[in-house]
């Protein structure tokens, strides 16, 4: 009979590209049932070690033998047999990229034997797949803590999900329970129209297969897989997922040593104290049944509008939003924070966030002084640094109390016609010529060091950036309030001001100019600036085109 048996290779896929093939087995003859024949065999590890070895054969045949990676399926009881696995051990030393999914999982319930071989086999790099999962075996539930790669999803739990909410449900409900309770990849076969795949792809990370995608191909059809990321099991149990465990932990508990045990782990994992826990308990079984009911209410609310409607208005914030606790870890920023900022500060060390985030230190001392003030609100305009530079923003802080444990909720948005502050001199950028702030400006001094360059090629670029920042607050001080002063470029700057009367402006700049040749000659640096000036009644980049002529003019006449 196994000489009118074959196999044909199902591509199996990830993110659109092929990763690896399942071979199934065919028969040449008509109407011949496989998997009745496959389940009637007697002695499953002798047929299964000739199973692998023709799989073997048939992708020897290929020249590209060693980059294709093969599933194929086996009993489960085939792992207790001792020469099946002696063989296996021998075979798998040399043969690699081997995926043997488990099938007949009621041929036996030997827990520990099977994990045993399979530890045994993934010493020599062989995968393991538990096959057929929703199928019906009644040992199937134990085996998916078994020490597996992959849980399969068998093709009837897909059969009806675009037509059925209850099916799709059970599904869904069994692939987050496979990812993130026993952090373990999925493997959904029987994928056989649009509608089955747009749904299941928006789950998350998995491997599919099905006639959608490819039929069964020949051995001779088989084509060179592509390097591609493939997915990996997350061995981090959530947060939520960590609790759940510790409330069952709790809820076992027979005596009142071990209620104390369970509740004091609950602490540790709940350092927030999410879940409510009063810091003096005298009646142990009362506490339970509080903190049980208390978390009922929780996982009531995640599922109710109210309580998703706020989680969505803080998320999707047009403010980037950052909440921290009273020692400044972050505990939480939206992605308009990351975005803004450029960084996911969640988790990340205070220590490390101060280095990466320029003036950091100072929000946190910020957050200090309204945790340790009588009120709740502060507000500020500050000057933070972003992946685009420094920005000048409107922060917001609210102080939050949560049983014994205070919280900073801090939101920030940007200032209107948020102007790019310099880092060196602290003046604006030239990013405010073009906003909405100009109009209330009405004369423009383009300015252009004078022996600036000398200071810099004697000195040093950082003793240039000195001069450059002291230029700079030395001129502000020199500047009326309402005066604004802009680095357009390296040493040049531009000075916006409300006087409508060219001649005075000239006044104005002659004096600013004999100022700060003063200022500096007792330092014993010759700095000095040309400057031209022009109406900004025409625009912008007109009144700087004006002044910049003017300006190189009047060097040019400086030099004679």
């Amino acid at each position: 009979m196994t000489d009118e048996l074959y196999f044909k290779y199902q591509p199996r896929y990830y993110h659109g590209e092929i990763s690896s093939y399942e071979a199934l087995l065919r028969s040449h003859i008509d109407n011949f049932n496989v998997e009745a024949f496959v389940y009637s065999i007697k002695c499953s590890a002798s047929f299964d070690l000739n199973i692998i070895l023709k799989v073997l054969q048939d992708r020897k045949s290929l020249h590209i033998c060693d980059d294709v990676s093969i599933s194929l399926n086996i009993s489960i009881a085939s792992l207790l047999d001792e020469k099946f696995m002696h063989q296996c051990l021998e075979i798998f030393e040399d043969e690699k990229n081997i995926t043997l999914e488990l099938t007949n999982h009621d041929q036996t319930d030997d827990f520990n034997g099977l994990q045993k071989s399979i530890l045994l086999l993934k010493n020599k790099g062989v995968k393991f797949a538990l096959d057929d999962y929703g199928k019906g075996y009644l040992n199937t539930d134990n085996f998916l803590y078994l020490d597996v790669d992959y849980i399969k999803l068998d093709r009837k739990l897909i059969r009806n999900i675009n037509t059925n909410y209850i099916t799709y449900s059970v599904l869904k409900a069994k692939y987050d329970h496979i990812i993130n309770v026993l952090g373990k990849v999925v493997i959904i076969e029987g994928i056989e129209t649009f509608e089955q795949f747009n749904l299941v792809k928006e789950f998350g990370d998995m491997y599919y297969q099905g006639f959608y995608f490819s039929k069964p191909i020949a051995i001779t059809e088989i084509r060179q897989i592509n390097t591609i990321d493939l997915p990996k099991a997350d061995v981090k149990k959530q947060f939520s997922l960590k609790l759940d465990e510790a409330i069952f932990d709790l809820n076992r508990s027979q005596n009142p040593q071990n209620i104390q045990q369970a509740i004091d782990n609950i602490k540790e994992i709940d350092k927030y104290n999410i879940i409510g826990l009063t810091p003096n308990i005298f009646d142990l079984h009362s506490e339970r049944q509080r903190i049980n009911q208390n978390y009922r209410e929780i996982i009531k609310n995640k599922t109710r509008s109210h309580f998703l409607l706020a989680a969505s208005l803080v998320c999707g914030s047009d403010g980037a939003v950052v909440i921290r606790d009273k020692d400044g870890n972050v505990i939480f920023n939206n992605q308009h924070f990351i975005d803004y900022i450029g960084l996911d500060l969640v988790d990340m060390p205070i220590d490390e966030a101060c280095e990466k985030v320029t003036d950091y230190r100072t929000c946190l001392n910020i957050d200090n002084e309204l945790l340790l003030s009588d009120s709740c609100f502060m507000m500020s305009d500050e000057v933070i640094e972003t992946k685009n530079g420094s920005e000048l923003v409107h922060t917001y802080r609210q102080k939050v109390s949560h049983f014994d444990q205070n919280f900073i909720i801090c939101s920030v948005y940007e200032a209107v016609d948020t102007i790019i502050v310099d880092e060196l001199t602290t003046c604006y950028q030239k990013n405010y010529l073009s906003s909405n702030y100009m109009s209330q400006h009405k004369i423009l001094v383009f300015i252009d060091l004078d022996g600036f360059k000398e200071i810099n090629d004697r000195f040093g670029h950082y003793i240039g950036d000195e001069v450059l920042r002291d230029f700079s607050v030395t001129i502000k001080e020199m500047l009326r309030d309402e005066d604004v002063i802009v680095r357009f470029g390296g040493d040049e700057f531009v000075i916006l001001l409300n006087s409508h009367v060219i001649k005075n402006v000239h006044q104005r700049i002659e004096q600013l100019r004999q100022n700060i040749e003063g200022y500096f000659g007792e330092k014993e640096r010759l700095l000095s600036f040309s400057y031209g000036v022009a109406s900004l009644q025409d625009g912008v980049e007109l009144a700087l085109k004006k002044a910049d002529i003017a300006m190189y003019k009047e060097k040019s006449q400086r030099k004679r």
